[in-house]
């Protein structure tokens, strides 16, 4: 893979994308790993490359975010999925890997989004119908159509004007989820997002300042809700002095994600614990209930 990012005193690139395609190392025959090589382009470069093609080039219009590290990342292979993509990454934790989730109502056929990290649970759409204060009885599919310059497996929160329902398109509503924004603001890590029509590109900057520049861009669309829940089941077995404890998780939010995978990782894991006292027993699961 390849870093491509801003640099105000990079030297101009003449080429097209056609050369990028040629003599990049992750995209030509070489096939070299993501982030192995980086190359320095003025802005003009970076959104003439880039963001053009798909009309995105305001991407670049806020100051804030060269400052915060936005880049374009080539990669040596088709993603479709968040998982195959953190793979791609050198194994980036999937919660680094921005999923941006289109519903569609077939009443109406208006679109709304979720954007959230890859926790590895669904959405809870009852969740999203109340967030999104529609009637009981609205039912919200996932979209058959997305907006333009994207296909499924590149779906982004890019939109533009046209995409919008005030300006004649069908995205109503883009949220980002509060609990997040918050802990994404302080962390300040690279957050990777699909976009455009290329399954090998992605764009990388932080989830907060993604937010912060979309919502200055279009106020009446981009907002924020407690989109992620925690909502888990507990099962306790003890058996000849000791226990196990099982959980699942029907929607996992962004703060125990980030605890389980600092522990665990992201892969499946099966846990025993043998502790032959009862009292004995970790804070963090003496404190759980059995029901969240």
């Amino acid at each position: 893979m390849t870093i491509y990012y801003i640099d105000h005193d990079a030297t101009p690139f003449s080429g097209d994308i056609n050369e990028i395609d040629a003599s990049d190392p992750s995209l030509n025959d070489e096939k070299m790993p993501s982030l192995d090589s980086q190359i320095a382009l003025p802005m003009s470069d970076f959104s003439r490359l880039f963001l053009s093609g798909y009309d995105l080039d305001y991407l670049c219009d806020y100051s804030y975010s060269p400052a915060s590290g936005m880049r374009v990342v080539t990669h040596p292979d088709e993603t479709d999925t968040c998982f195959e993509k953190a793979k791609l990454l050198g194994s980036w934790d999937p919660l680094n890997i921005i999923k941006v989730f289109y519903l569609e109502c077939p009443s109406n056929g208006l679109l709304y989004a979720v954007v959230v990290p890859e926790t590895g649970c669904f959405i809870d759409r009852v969740h999203m119908r109340q967030l999104l204060d529609l009637a009981d009885d609205t039912y919200l599919k996932k979209a058959e159509s997305l907006p333009g310059n994207m296909s499924f497996g590149t779906c982004s929160p890019f939109i533009l004007e046209n995409d919008i329902v005030e300006n004649g398109g069908r995205v109503a509503r883009i949220l980002f989820d509060t609990d997040t924004l918050e802990l994404k603001r302080d962390e300040q890590t690279l957050d990777d997002f699909s976009f455009g029509m290329d399954h090998r590109m992605s764009m990388q900057m932080n989830y907060f300042d993604c937010y912060n520049m979309l919502k200055t861009r279009h106020p009446v669309v981009i907002e924020k809700a407690d989109v992620l829940r925690l909502s888990f089941k507990e099962k306790l077995v003890r058996n000849k002095g000791k226990i196990r404890i099982s959980y699942e998780f029907n929607t996992l939010n962004y703060r125990t994600a980030r605890f389980i995978n600092s522990i665990h990782g992201y892969g499946d894991v099966t846990l025993l614990n043998d502790y032959v006292d009862e009292m004995n027993l970790p804070d963090i699961i003496s404190a759980l209930t059995s029901e969240a």
